[in-house]
């Protein structure tokens, strides 16, 4: 949307904030009925009942809601700001008081002033890992508490038909769905433009795969995908240039915790059962093949994507019971 663009963040009030939803229904040009098919092409569920409801009532919106909303509005890229100031509107007046929601409660409990920190887990820390990957860490900035509530809240599994199964800690194979019977895996390979040399993202044959894949929780749904190579070290993967666009790839780098470096897992059911949508949290788009359906060479590279609901944009998790080769001294 590139005229007259509705600013969420100059929301005074959550009257002045529904207020402005209600304008970005208007200046999509959709109904109630077009929303919900653009919703349910990317695979999400938005009610038209639902929505007329929230559009009528001066009162926030889930978060959730809110998000599936956005994208079908057609504002999606500038979903960050309309999830901030949401969270502004209904967190700011209240960072004294004790959340009431056990999710909410546990990740400011556990924050502290250090609250950019991943949690503890089984893999190494970050400060003993080789910083040997190709691009340079960016610094961590420090999270606030309304920061670490807008995560909790938004990266729940969404709608009634979401599965609750999230993967734990630990090394995965990870499949992209429409290849998942040529035994194809996301590992390391190079563009096949010959365009740069680096290390990135696609997909190859599982056999003798590399690297290692650990997938580390840092909140509800919301994960860093973690690469353990032989030679490089420990790297996560990460959106190039932290970008916002589509077909930007997906290459490893120092782990820093970064928005473009968290991934949301949403499990769905079709289609491709038992699978999950891979959202780069930094811009609520979908990871899938660069090529899409047509991709089923190994080689392909994974990208950033507007999400469609097909099969090259979910993924399979087969869980491994520890990683298959020696890490880098």
């Amino acid at each position: 949307m590139t005229r007259n663009r509705i600013q969420p963040e100059s929301a005074k009030g959550v009257a002045e904030f529904c207020a402005l939803l209600r304008s970005l229904k208007k200046n999509s040009g959709r109904t109630l009925r077009q929303l919900e098919e653009e919703a349910a092409e990317c695979g999400s569920i938005l009610p038209r009942s639902t929505v007329a409801d929230m559009l009528r009532r001066d009162a926030l919106p889930r978060p959730e809601l809110l998000a599936v909303f956005v994208r079908a509005c057609g504002d999606g890229q500038h979903l960050a700001e309309w999830l901030s100031t949401r969270e502004r509107l209904a967190v700011g007046p209240h960072l004294d008081v004790e959340p009431t929601d056990p999710a909410v409660r546990s990740a400011v409990a556990s924050s502290g002033v250090e609250a950019s920190a991943p949690p503890p887990s089984s893999a190494p820390p970050l400060s003993e890992r080789p910083k040997r990957w190709l691009a340079a860490a960016t610094a961590v900035t420090v999270v606030t508490i309304a920061a670490i509530v807008t995560t909790v809240l938004l990266n729940r599994p969404s709608g009634p038909s979401a599965p609750s199964a999230l993967p734990s800690d630990g090394w995965y194979l990870l499949r992209p769905g429409h290849t998942a019977d040529r035994d194809l895996c996301v590992g390391e390979g190079r563009e096949r433009n010959k365009r740069t040399d680096r290390p990135l993202a696609v997909q190859r044959p599982c056999k003798e795969l590399v690297p290692d894949t650990y997938l580390e929780a840092l909140g509800p749904g919301v994960y860093l995908i973690k690469w353990r190579h032989p030679e490089q070290g420990w790297g996560c993967l990460s959106v190039d240039e932290a970008s916002l666009d589509d077909s930007m790839l997906l290459a490893p780098r120092d782990c820093t915790s970064a928005a473009d470096q968290r991934f949301l897992f949403e499990p769905v059911s079709a289609p491709v059962p038992n699978g999950f949508v891979l959202r780069p949290v930094h811009s609520g788009k979908c990871v899938g093949l660069l090529g899409g359906l047509a991709e089923i060479d190994a080689g392909a590279e994974l990208a950033q994507a507007t999400c469609s609901g097909r099969a090259d944009q979910v993924f399979l998790l087969e869980p491994v019971e520890r990683a298959s080769l020696e890490p880098a001294g």
